[in-house]
């Protein structure tokens, strides 16, 4: 399991994505995780399932409407192929930003799926899990902050038939 919340970025002319760690700038993305390669490197191996947990978007904006979003450019970020026994739970789709949750100072995605995991202690299938955050978040993010945003879940074709029925436990 990997689990990232923070900015994510696109570069303005290929539309790869990227994590952007707190000590890089989205101006040079020389440190910046590429999101293609982050993939590529967790499926190299043979491995029963790989999840990631993404708390961040990828359209240049952002909670606190940094990086590009101060310059009111929303870049669609280009999707990325994966591969093996990979599911990625995004905390938005598209051109979305990731919204906070000031309140219970996380993001609104990271908010509920922590929230889920813990009433849950674990025992939820991956399809459950992810059509609780569907709702939940945009919900939330429709009445807290105005503005759509729909987590996704992002699944490898090699397991198209398998992943719902995985849990976290």
């Amino acid at each position: 399991i990997v689990y990232y919340a923070g900015h994510g970025f696109p570069d303005e002319i290929t539309k790869d994505s990227y994590l952007i760690p707190v000590d890089v700038s989205g101006n040079d993305l020389q440190f910046a995780i590429k999101l293609a390669d982050l993939y590529k490197q967790l499926t190299e191996y043979p491995s029963k399932k790989i999840t990631i947990i993404l708390d961040a978007c990828f359209s240049g904006g952002g909670r606190n409407q940094g990086l590009l979003a101060n310059r009111g450019v929303k870049i669609k970020p280009k999707d990325n192929l994966l591969k093996g026994n990979l599911v990625v739970f995004t905390a938005s789709s598209g051109e979305q930003s990731a919204s906070s949750y000031k309140d219970k100072q996380h993001g609104i995605f990271t908010y509920f799926f922590l929230k889920k995991i813990q009433e849950t202690k674990g025992d939820i299938s991956y399809q459950e899990l992810s059509d609780y955050l569907k709702e939940q978040v945009s919900i939330k993010s429709a009445i807290l902050n105005h503005k759509e945003q729909n987590p996704q879940t992002l699944v490898s074709p090699a397991i198209q038939d398998i992943w719902k029925t995985w849990k976290i436990k």
